[in-house]
């Protein structure tokens, strides 16, 4: 079985919508999110120099957890968002054409290895083109059993 773990978050940008009307369009409350033209700051509440230039909706589809690849594998996970978030197609292509991005931001986690290895397979990786969403990797090796 492959040992990792992953926490996938849906992450969404634009120059001009407001986070609200990502909300309501797509159902979920956003874990962060920043209007445009807010102060900048960290997770913990330090104020950062300038303003945010564009609105930032963030979803975290793990609730802070890192899921266990032998529980779920990241391609299957990845596959099940896909199927829910396809009926958002045409509003993530408004939201693309307009200058915005939707990624799913991924941590990997290794486990008592730095091997890591994840198969994605061409209908996952088509259908998560079809709806215009990005996957960014941050992979996190490690070689202790923590």
């Amino acid at each position: 079985m492959p040992d990792y773990k992953f926490c996938v978050s849906l992450k969404i940008s634009h120059p001009e919508i407001e986070p609200e009307d990502i909300s309501k369009e797509l159902n979920l409350a956003p874990h962060i999110a920043h209007k445009i033209g807010e102060p900048r700051i960290t997770p913990n509440g330090r104020r950062l120099k300038g303003n945010y230039e564009s609105m930032f909706w963030t979803f975290d589809f793990c609730n802070g957890d890192r899921l266990d690849a032998e529980d779920i594998l990241f391609e299957e996970f990845v596959a099940a968002r896909n199927n829910e978030l396809a009926k958002h197609k045409s509003f993530f292509e408004k939201l693309r054409v307009t200058g915005g991005t939707i990624e799913y931001f991924v941590g990997w986690f290794s486990v008592g290895s730095i091997n890591m290895n994840i198969y994605l397979e061409p209908p996952v990786l088509k259908s998560t083109a079809d709806l215009g969403i990005s996957i960014v990797l941050c992979a996190y090796p490690s070689n202790d059993e923590t």
